[in-house]
């Protein structure tokens, strides 16, 4: 057995682009929060609460398609690139039912999903119109996330992020246009307008311009693969994680609501910064993770192991630097989202808090990923559980309620329940590496 290579190139190579691409999904909703807050400042609640439950459903869907990419990258290590086609037509078949069924639930909630939890009706109803806009982009934005996981496991990623940041120019141009005469609601179509570009073109793309399509099974009928059941078991699991994590950060959009308008508005603000910093944790362990399973296919743990560690620690770097940016642009990136002055200052005056909460949170999605790519898929999503549907909400509604800390005491519970997710995550990862065999000098 040769000797575990460096895997740090090849993590950079890969979690670059992938990363660009995750940014650009968040650049959107950037985007949409800045145009707003600028241009229809009075309506960002709205547009904060609309999003609240759409992330749950749409990060949910996400994850039930994480098989196709880490599914996609085995079957390439098996020496079996047809596969990675037939992971990603039955992807997409996936996406289109998850998607529709999200966007149903979403309009039969309606109105009772803010009142239910504490909304008033002067915040509920219009942010109800917004969701039910924002439910029609659902199933685009899956069809995007099938085609982007199928290239980035073939090593493609810049197909998909060239795609994600033409559809950042359309979202943008469909803002400034729409968002001065119909403010929030012009922003949200402007979403479906762009995620409409996102779905077609890269379908286009995989299926007409892609050259080497046939290699890999793009439309073979008689292709052998992974089967639904086991992208099934691979994205159900990750669904569960991410839906639970996405549905509690909405809850915690809720207590900030409750709290009142400016204060969901700043809450809004600060957790769109953390998830621009998030989308390119996002990007390493999605790169650690396609090169993790693809080392798994080649039945090699030992490079495995190295892949995984070597995702870890370039995340740590990663983050501490964008924790000390933020940390020395916190007044403009204030101003800069909104022209609400008392807005700005409470953005600003939370980032030391923001701060805090990008290395670990960070971590436990690098760490996760990893996890699932060696097919460790349940841990983590018992881990999100414990860590983010029991501790985060029950924190945050103590510190920001009953002590008085506001968005900060919703920022601290975050922070708090990152460590405990990173930190059982890490512990579980270096259980299982550290049983794999030591390499050998010897072929």
């Amino acid at each position: 057995m040769t000797a575990s290579r460096s895997y740090v190139r090849d993590v950079l190579r890969l979690a670059g682009p992938v990363a660009l691409a995750r940014l650009g999904i968040i650049g959107m909703g950037l985007v949409d929060v800045i145009v707003v807050g600028q241009l229809a400042a009075d309506e960002l609640p709205y547009q904060a609460l609309g999003w609240a439950p759409t992330a749950v459903f749409l990060v949910a869907a996400i994850g039930l398609l994480q098989g196709v990419q880490v599914l996609a990258a085995r079957s390439l290590g098996e020496g079996n690139p047809q596969g990675a086609g037939v992971a990603l037509r039955r992807g997409l078949v996936l996406g289109l039912i998850a998607g529709l069924i999200s966007a149903g639930l979403m309009w039969l909630g309606g109105e009772r999903l803010f009142t239910t939890f504490g909304i008033s009706e002067e915040l509920a109803g219009p942010s109800t119109t917004i969701m039910a806009i924002f439910a029609i982009s659902i199933p685009l934005h899956l069809l995007y996330v099938a085609g982007t996981f199928f290239l980035e496991a073939i090593k493609k990623p810049g197909i998909s992020t060239g795609i994600m940041w033409a559809a950042n120019a359309v979202n943008l141009a469909l803002n400034l246009w729409w968002v001065p005469e119909y403010g929030a609601v012009g922003s949200a179509w402007a979403t479906v307008g762009a995620r409409v570009f996102l779905a077609g073109v890269i379908l286009l793309w995989i299926y007409v311009l892609l050259r080497d399509r046939k290699h890999y099974g793009v439309g073979a009928k008689n292709a052998v693969g992974p089967s639904y059941r086991a992208l099934l078991g691979v994205g159900i699991a990750a669904a569960v994680s991410q839906a639970v994590e996405a549905g509690a950060f909405s809850a915690m959009t809720v207590i900030a609501g409750r709290l009142g308008a400016d204060f969901v508005s700043a809450y809004q603000i600060v957790l769109n910064i953390m998830a621009l910093v998030f989308m390119v944790a996002l990007g390493v362990g999605a790169a650690s993770a396609v090169l993790v399973s693809e080392a798994i296919g080649r039945q090699a743990p030992q490079d495995a192991a190295r892949a995984g560690w070597t995702g870890i620690g370039i995340n740590a770097v990663v983050m501490i630097v964008a924790a000390v940016a933020i940390l020395v642009f916190a007044e403009p990136i204030g101003r800069g989202y909104t022209a609400d002055l008392a807005i700005a200052g409470l953005v600003a005056s939370l980032m030391w808090v923001a701060a805090l909460v990008l290395h670990p949170d960070g971590a436990q999605v690098v760490i996760a990923s990893v996890l699932r790519a060696r097919g460790d898929n349940w841990f983590p999503t018992f881990s999100h559980i414990a860590a983010y549907a029991v501790v985060m909400p029950v924190l945050g509604f103590w510190l920001a309620e009953h002590q008085g800390m506001g968005v900060a005491g919703l920022l601290f519970a975050i922070f708090w329940a990152s460590v405990l997710s990173a930190a059982v995550l890490l512990l579980r990862w270096w259980a299982l590496a550290r049983k794999l065999p030591k390499p050998t000098d010897a072929a």
